[in-house]
């Protein structure tokens, strides 16, 4: 009885062992980086300064290391902005600082001597080059593809990254990467496959239709990253590239959007049903409406 006992106890220890590593792994890939350096004007390091950052869920406070370095880990991806400050030196305001998925976004931060009552506004932050990874990779954020014409669903996104090119009979939804087959990439959406379990490919293959995608638009998407070489170890199962789609998280503020477009139903010379909107003599179509309410970043 003893035994078994201990057998029990020895099984439950591995159990949580190795759930650490799954649980970081599955964190990781919906999850960003945000790392500096804090100077001074004569390019010395400075040890003991305060950096506030504040993003999509409130702010974090960090101080500098003897090595003038700080590392805040694990963070939503968005917009940050950076405050240092240091008795001795003005604050440094740093308004904008782009945190991506699986990527640590490296800045470099110059405390000028004065007051700390005096500010220096800083538009843009040094971004120095990460080290942290060999992949290549593509990172398509939300900041980017909004501003841009692209198709609604999150598929036309991965056409962005060199390198991936129409899949031809593999469907709109499933690019060749690299030379691959759309069918031998890798798709993981909030840290989670949504490959086909049968015939590989985003979301659900039919045998009859082909490829029918995943239903994620792009009002929900965050960042679409696409891996197509030097693949860390931790992924695999793919031939191709690795795609992660990252949706909105929540964060402290409450906005919606409202959109709309027109969705031909047929060639009719009468409509179907009473409802549908007559466009013309032989025309029908109806008008679809999508209302999106969130609190997030």
């Amino acid at each position: 009885m003893k035994n078994r006992s201990l057998a029990l106890v020895f099984v439950a220890a591995l159990s949580v062992l190795f759930a650490f590593p799954v649980l970081a792994q599955d964190l990781g890939s919906t999850r960003g980086n945000l790392s500096g350096l804090v100077y001074d004007s004569s390019k010395g390091l400075v040890p003991g300064a305060e950096v506030t950052i504040t993003g999509p869920i409130g702010n974090q406070v960090q101080t500098t290391t003897e090595q003038g370095s700080f590392l805040f880990s694990n963070l939503i991806p968005g917009i940050y902005s950076i405050r240092v400050q240091k008795a001795g030196f003005k604050v440094a305001n740093i308004k904008s600082a782009e945190v991506l998925i699986n990527r640590t976004t490296s800045v470099e931060v110059i405390l000028e001597t004065g007051q700390v009552s005096e500010i220096v506004e800083v538009s843009a932050a040094s971004v120095t080059v990460d080290t942290s990874t060999s992949a290549v990779t593509a990172n398509i954020a939300d900041t980017f593809f909004e501003n841009i014409p692209v198709q609604r669903g999150v598929a036309s996104l991965f056409y962005l990254s060199p390198g991936a090119v129409d899949g031809i009979q593999t469907g709109g939804n499933n690019p060749s990467i690299s030379g691959s087959s759309g069918l031998e990439n890798s798709y993981v959406a909030d840290g989670v496959s949504i490959n086909d379990p049968a015939f590989g490919g985003l979301g659900v293959w039919a045998r009859s239709y082909g490829a029918l995608g995943s239903g994620i638009n792009q009002s929900f998407v965050k960042e679409v990253q696409i891996k197509t070489g030097g693949f860390e170890p931790q992924y695999g199962h793919a031939s191709g590239g690795i795609v992660q789609i990252v949706t909105k998280s929540g964060g402290t503020k409450t906005h919606g959007q409202i959109g709309g477009y027109f969705h031909p139903l047929a060639m009719q010379t009468t409509p179907d049903n009473a409802d549908d909107l007559k466009l013309g003599p032989s025309i029908s179509s109806d008008v679809i409406w999508v209302i999106h309410l969130r609190r997030g970043c």
